[in-house]
């Protein structure tokens, strides 16, 4: 396999670990998810720290259209959603570390 598609692959896959967190963060903050797991998939660390940076919304704050696409989360719901999240970056971090393992033993 090319160097290049070695550092391509790791870097993909560091973006959708540092895009989950970011989304994870976003939704924390009352902030649109979905944009900050792209901004984070993208530019990596330097978006994770942005969102880091800014506050938190208000609830009165939100957008109309985040209102209108945010549906009543019950506690027992929003708990399996937190669960899935957590098993979903430990895994993708996870597959990070193999593949940083995997191309330094090809070397």
């Amino acid at each position: 396999m090319s160097t290049t598609l070695q550092i391509l692959l790791i870097y993909l896959t560091a973006g959708l670990v540092i895009g989950a967190f970011s989304s994870f963060i976003a939704n924390e903050k009352n902030r649109n998810g979905f944009n900050w797991f792209l901004l984070g998939v993208v530019f990596n660390i330097i978006a994770m720290l942005a969102l880091i940076a800014v506050p938190a919304l208000p609830e009165s704050e939100k957008t109309t259209e985040d209102l209108k696409t945010k549906k009543p989360v019950h506690t027992a719901s929003q708990l399996k959603a937190e669960t899935v999240m957590r098993f979903l970056l430990f895994s993708l971090g996870l597959v990070l570390i193999l593949l940083i393992g995997y191309f330094n033993f090809l070397q």
